[in-house]
C-alpha cells in the first residue's frame, strides 16, 4: 500500500468495500440535497397534510371529501413529521432524502459484495439526470426507491419462502401498492412466481391466505377510500379516465416520452435494457420475472402516453435493474457471468458519460429543443429557481421567507378573496399556490381535485398534454361554488352534482350516502352525464 493509500485508510477506517459504501452513501446524500427541489404537483397532496394535521379532514378543499393524491402511503408519511414541524417545505425534503438514504443503504451495505458493486451501482444512479431529480422532488419515487430495495433484498435472499417470508414480501408489496398503485405491475411476476413455485411449508390455501393478510393494508385503504371519499381510487386516476383520446395518439405520446427521456438521460433506459438481455442469456426463471415486470410496467407507461416529467416513471426500472444485477452477481458463479458483468458495466459507463455529454447538450438543447414540439420537460429545470433547496436557504437566509411561496402569481387569488366569495374555479390552480392559499376553495378544469369536473368527458386539445386535459365548465357551476348550493342549470347534470355533494359533503355514515357510494360506484349514474354530454354537441 502506498503513503497516500495509507493515510485515505487512516481518515476512513475499515477496508476496501466498507470505506465506498461510506463514501457512496455520503455521496448520494450530498447529491440529493444540494438538487433537492419540491414539484409542483407534490403540493396537492400536501394540502391534504396541511389539513389533515390542522384537524379539517383528509381533503383537498376544506369541506369537500376528494383525494387528490397518488400516494396515500407518502403522503400520510409526510404527515408524520409535519405533525411536530408545521413546516412543509423542509420537512417533506428531508423525508425524501432520507428514504433515498435507506434505500442505498440497503443497496450498498446489504446487497454489494464488492467494491466494483458499489462504484457501478453508484455510477449508474448518479449518472442519471432523473434519478438524482427524483431522489426528491416530493413524489413518491423515494419511498418507492426503499420499497423496492426491501421487496427485492427478501426475493433474492431466499430459495424457499416459508409462510412468514411470504408473509413479509405481501406486506411489502402492498405497501409499493399503497405508494403507487400502478407500480405493482413491475412486481406482480415475481410475488406470483415466489407464491405459485417458492413457497415452503405451506399448502395453496394458506398462501391465498397469507397474501390476503400481506395486503391487508392495501385493501383497508381501499375500504376507507371507499367510505370516506366514495370512491375506490384517487380523483387524479378519473381525470385520466374519458379522455376521448385514441390509443394511437396515446402510443404515440408513450414513444415521443422513451425518445426524450432516451436522448436526455440514457442511464435510465440503457440499463433496464441490458439487465433484461443478460437475463434472457442466464435463462433462469428467478431473474426472467425481474425482467417480465420491468417488461410489462415499460409498456404500460408506453400505452399510457408516457408522462409530461422526464423520466419520473423510469428512475424504479433503474433502480430495479442495478439492484437486482448486483443480486444475481452474488447468486451465480463467477464463471457464468464472465460475459454479462463486463457487458453490464461498459453500459454504465457508456451511458453516464453520453449523459453529461449528449444528454445535456445535443440532445435537450438542440436535437429535442428545436427539431420536436413536446410536452414533456425537465421539471426541475423548471421549478428549480423557486423550489430549489439552495434557492430557498438563500431566500430564507435574506429574507426571513422561502421563495417557494413566489412560484405563481396571486392574482386570481387575490381576485376571488377581493369578490367576498369561498373560491372558485381559476385558470389554473397550481399545487403550491392551493397549498399557500388553504383557507379558500381552489380547483381549476385540469380539475385534479375536483370530484365533479374530474367525472365529465374532456375538451379534445390536438395539442394534449398526459394529466392535463381540461373539462369544460358547466353553466352554474361557477356560481355553484360561490354559493355553496347546486345551481347547476342543466337537469341532468344537476341532478348528477346533487349526488357528487352527497357524497364529498354529507355525513359520512348516513344510510342516504352509504346507498348513493354504491349506486355511483356501480355506474348506475352514468347516464345523467351521457345525457348532458348529448346536449353539448
Amino acid at each position: 500500500m502506498t503513503d497516500k493509500a495509507k493515510k485515505r485508510s487512516s481518515i476512513i477506517p475499515g477496508n476496501d468495500l466498507d470505506r465506498a459504501r461510506l463514501i457512496t452513501l455520503a455521496g448520494m446524500v450530498v447529491f440529493a440535497v444540494l438538487l433537492g427541489w419540491q414539484s409542483d404537483d407534490s403540493y396537492h397532496g400536501y394540502v391534504m397534510v396541511k389539513h389533515l394535521i390542522e384537524g379539517n379532514g383528509f381533503v383537498y378543499n376544506i369541506g369537500e371529501r376528494a383525494c387528490a393524491t397518488t400516494s396515500p402511503l407518502y403522503t400520510l408519511s409526510v404527515a408524520i413529521p409535519y405533525f411536530f414541524t408545521r413546516e412543509m417545505f423542509f420537512t417533506s425534503m428531508l423525508l425524501d432524502v432520507l428514504y433515498t438514504a435507506i434505500a442505498y443503504y440497503l443497496f450498498a451495505y446489504k446487497m454489494c459484495r464488492s467494491r466494483s458493486q458499489v462504484i457501478y451501482g453508484f455510477l449508474a444512479l448518479i449518472g442519471s439526470k432523473a434519478f438524482l431529480s427524483y431522489t426528491t422532488s416530493g413524489l413518491e419515487n423515494s419511498l418507492l426507491f426503499l420499497l423496492s430495495a426491501l421487496f427485492l433484498y427478501q426475493y433474492f435472499s431466499h430459495e424457499r419462502f416459508d409462510k412468514k417470508r411470504l408473509l413479509l414480501l405481501a406486506l411489502t408489496f402492498s405497501l409499493i401498492a399503497l405508494s403507487r398503485m400502478d407500480l405493482v405491475l413491475m412486481f406482480i411476476p415475481m410475488i406470483v412466481y415466489v407464491f405459485l413455485l417458492k413457497r415452503q411449508e405451506a399448502s395453496f390455501g394458506s398462501a391465498v391466505g397469507i397474501t390476503f393478510l400481506g395486503l391487508s393494508p392495501f385493501i383497508l385503504w381501499e375500504i376507507f377510500s371507499v367510505l370516506y371519499f366514495g370512491f375506490p381510487f384517487p380523483n387524479t386516476a378519473y381525470v385520466k379516465i374519458g379522455t376521448g383520446i385514441s390509443d394511437i395518439e396515446y402510443l404515440k405520446h408513450g414513444f415521443l416520452y422513451y425518445f426524450y427521456t432516451v436522448i436526455n438521460d440514457p442511464v435510465v433506459l440503457l440499463i433496464p435494457f441490458v439487465f433484461i438481455i443478460i437475463t434472457i442469456l442466464l435463462k433462469k426463471c428467478r431473474y426472467l420475472m425481474t425482467s417480465l415486470g420491468i417488461i410489462l410496467y415499460g409498456i404500460y407507461i408506453l400505452r399510457i402516453g408516457g408522462d409530461f416529467m422526464m423520466g419520473r416513471h423510469f428512475t424504479v426500472m433503474l433502480f430495479v435493474s442495478v439492484l437486482s444485477f448486483t443480486m444475481i452477481q452474488n447468486l451465480e458463479e463467477p464463471a457464468v457471468l464472465r460475459r454479462s458483468k463486463p457487458f453490464f458495466e461498459a453500459a454504465v459507463l457508456f451511458s453516464v458519460i453520453a449523459s453529461f455529454t449528449l444528454g445535456t447538450t445535443i440532445g435537450s438543447q438542440y436535437l429535442y429543443g428545436h427539431k420536436y414540439s413536446s410536452s414533456i420537460s425537465d421539471e426541475r429545470e423548471n421549478y428549480s429557481n423557486t423550489t430549489g433547496f439552495y434557492n430557498n436557504i438563500v431566500s430564507f437566509v435574506k429574507t426571513g421567507r422561502l421563495c417557494v411561496e413566489d412560484t405563481w402569481n396571486n392574482q386570481a387569488t387575490d381576485e376571488l378573496r377581493g369578490m367576498g366569495v369561498p373560491g372558485g374555479i381559476i385558470e389554473n390552480a397550481a399545487g403550491i399556490l392551493v397549498y399557500y392559499n388553504s383557507d379558500l376553495y381552489l380547483n381549476d378544469t385540469y380539475c385534479l381535485g375536483d370530484p365533479l369536473l374530474s367525472k365529465l368527458p374532456a375538451v379534445y386539445d390536438p395539442n394534449w398534454r398526459v394529466g392535463h386535459l381540461r373539462r369544460r365548465i358547466p353553466e352554474g357551476y361557477d356560481e355553484s361554488i360561490y354559493q355553496t348550493k347546486n345551481l347547476i342549470e342543466d337537469p341532468d347534470l344537476h341532478e348528477f352534482y346533487d349526488k357528487i355533494l352527497i357524497i364529498t359533503r354529507g355525513k359520512l355514515f348516513d344510510p342516504e350516502r352509504i346507498r348513493t357510494v354504491i349506486t355511483m360506484n356501480l355506474g348506475k349514474y352514468d347516464y345523467l352525464v351521457d345525457n348532458y354530454e348529448k346536449r353539448q354537441k
